[in-house]
């Protein structure tokens, strides 16, 4: 998966929105639960759902500019800024994220897990209004 993950000795290096990453910690320090448990979890609660919740590119296959095929920029642009994180899946449940993956994302494993986080996690409470006292 070029540019979007890679594998370090047993890890699986993901990249994810500050505020998802934000999320997970709180969850993982109010559960217990590792962050490679709560990919799972969030997985398992969302994988039938993955479609909807990652949509399409917008660009429609085989369509030509003029006399090239449409393509999409190498960069893609995010709202947010990105982190690593790292996971330690077994290497079955890895077959399994990369197969979502490649149905789903075309093989990028980290919009898949930022979709799915997402979704599963607990939203953040919102902003306090400038000027307004509690």
């Amino acid at each position: 998966m070029p540019g979007s993950t890679h594998t370090i000795t047993g890890s699986v290096v993901v990249y994810l929105p500050v505020g998802v990453r934000s999320r997970l910690r709180e969850q993982a320090a109010a559960t217990g639960r590792s962050h490679t448990q709560l990919v799972f979890d969030a997985l398992n609660a969302t994988h039938t759902r993955l479609a909807d919740l990652i949509g399409t590119s917008g660009e429609p296959a085989g369509e030509t500019d003029g006399i090239f095929v449409t393509q999409r920029s190498g960069r893609r642009r995010h709202r947010e800024d990105r982190v690593q994180v790292s996971l330690r899946p077994h290497p079955a449940n890895l077959a399994v994220i990369d197969d979502l993956a490649a149905r789903h994302t075309t093989g990028n494993r980290s919009a898949l897990i930022a979709a799915a986080l997402d979704e599963f996690l607990p939203a953040p409470p919102p902003a306090p209004l400038k000027g307004v006292t509690p």
